[in-house]
């Protein structure tokens, strides 16, 4: 596994507001009991007590990613620090097969478009290139490489509308505009020369000689052409279809298609009567254009297969966690708004991975996230993240090390939500849990103990540290 990033969020809105929480608030709780880590008084089980509460835990597929467009006013098109997904991981084998195709548009430098005067013109290439981030998967193995296909979308994406991860292209199959092998074992030291300068490593795709002709024409129109506006252009080409082999590959790359350039070649004679050559760059325009990714998990015949949206009562064995689209935990707390109204001091929820997981090419989650989920399955962020901040809710992986063996944890701190579960006497209290994703969507993937694992020592904990309320 060689991704080299930190992630963070599930679904894009609440990613973006979770985000936003990033700096620590010690903002006062409205019951006024929640403190700081660091004044949480010691357990004397006198006034105060530690105490283990009971959690119950399924599987859940949580498929919702806004990947593009717009929806409850975060536009995802206009992040420069979301990136998009390519590739296949075709067995990854506790979760299956994974693969995501990306939509990109462009548009020329300015409305009107022309060549630069002169005659005799001649286009030598047009080129897209976007640029590369990283990748996740197996970038170890030469056989890394992967054959990716470019072609014409057919259907306009408006974007103020939402794309998820589940939104489909409608790609023009009969005309291929260009194809391009890329070995992910090899490309983050891969750069190319334009110019006689050396470029970041990127995805570059020279496009077909009918593509060059047809581009040719609408310039020739003038007004009436589809060059004259950004509305004509877009009407005119609704954008770039990227794809690769759904069924082989072992490696999700991440590309920068905010900075995605269309790169026209091309020599002619200046008004000197001269040769000369340029390049006009047609880029991504984020007040125009819209971008996103389609993202398709398929678990048939692998261990999660059979946990997907369990609704066993005692909750599920093992937890299949992933950066979304993926699986989910969904957390319960049985009979914690029916104890004695105390002060809560503190209130940590953990998970330990079990043991058998690999991480040599499919690398454990560096953080997760939780959310609020509410009975009719709508999330919102958790108000622990208002009140504390997320360097104090943590979700952090952590080593744990117990009778000489060294397993992951995460840890949560959800004083505040479970104070209110406990005052208010809230029955409808649930949790999600699942990776923290900063703009890298479907990487990393953890597989922790649930509810009902035979081991105690992998079921999900949730131990309080409270004080009793004199009467």
């Amino acid at each position: 596994m060689r991704l080299i990033a930190a992630l963070k969020g599930a679904n894009y809105t609440n990613f973006l507001l979770v985000g936003a929480l990033s700096i620590v608030f010690y903002s006062s709780c409205k019951e006024n009991t929640i403190l700081p880590p660091d004044l949480v008084p010691p357990i004397d089980n006198i006034n105060t007590f530690g105490d283990t509460i009971e959690v119950i835990s399924n599987n859940f597929l949580q498929d919702s990613l806004l990947t593009g467009g717009i929806r409850n006013g975060v536009r995802v098109s206009n992040s420069p620090s979301f990136f998009h997904a390519l590739g296949t991981i075709a067995n990854d084998q506790y979760m299956g097969r994974t693969w995501a195709s990306i939509h990109v548009e462009v548009l020329p430098p300015t409305p009107g478009y022309t060549f630069k005067s002169g005659t005799n013109r001649v286009i030598d290439s047009i080129v897209l290139s976007i640029p590369y981030k990283n990748a996740y998967g197996d970038t170890v193995s030469v056989s890394s490489t992967q054959n990716f296909k470019l072609y014409r979308s057919l259907k306009a994406f408006s974007r103020d509308s939402s794309q998820y991860d589940f939104t489909t292209d409608v790609p023009d199959y009969g005309n291929l505009l260009a194809q391009k092998s890329v070995n992910f074992s090899t490309m983050k030291y891969d750069s190319v020369l334009i110019g006689g300068k050396k470029q970041e490593p990127q995805l570059r795709f020279q496009l077909a000689s009918w593509f060059k002709d047809s581009l040719e024409a609408q310039v020739a129109l003038g007004s009436s052409g589809s060059l004259a506006d950004y509305t004509k252009f877009l009407a005119w080409w609704n954008g770039f279809y990227i794809e690769g082999d759904t069924l082989n590959g072992n490696a999700l790359g991440y590309f920068d298609t905010y900075r995605t350039r269309m790169s026209i070649y091309y020599r002619y004679d200046n008004t000197s009567g001269q040769p000369d050559t340029t390049v006009d760059v047609f880029s991504f325009d984020p007040t125009n254009c819209n971008r996103f990714n389609h993202i398709t998990r398929n678990y048939t015949g692998k261990p999660a297969a059979a946990y997907i949206n369990s609704t066993a009562v005692g909750g599920d064995s093992i937890l299949f966690l992933q950066n979304e689209p993926g699986l989910s935990g969904f957390i319960r707390l049985p009979g914690l708004h029916n104890r004695e109204n105390v002060i809560v001091n503190k209130a940590e929820l953990s998970f330990v991975a079990v043991s058998w997981t690999d991480t040599l090419l499919a690398g454990l989650i560096p953080r997760l996230q939780m959310f609020k989920s509410d009975t009719a399955g709508n999330d919102s962020v958790l108000e622990d993240y208002n009140v504390f901040g997320t360097g104090i809710v943590d979700g952090r992986r952590y080593a744990l090390t117990v009778g000489g063996v060294t397993y992951t944890q995460y840890k949560f701190i959800i004083t505040h939500s479970v104070q209110k579960i406990i005052s208010q006497k809230d029955s409808t209290f649930r949790l999600k849990v699942m990776g923290l994703n900063i703009g890298y969507p479907a990487a990393f993937r953890s597989i922790v103990g649930g509810s009902a694992n035979v081991n105690p020592f992998f079921r999900p904990k949730l131990y309080l540290v409270y004080t009793k309320i004199d009467k």
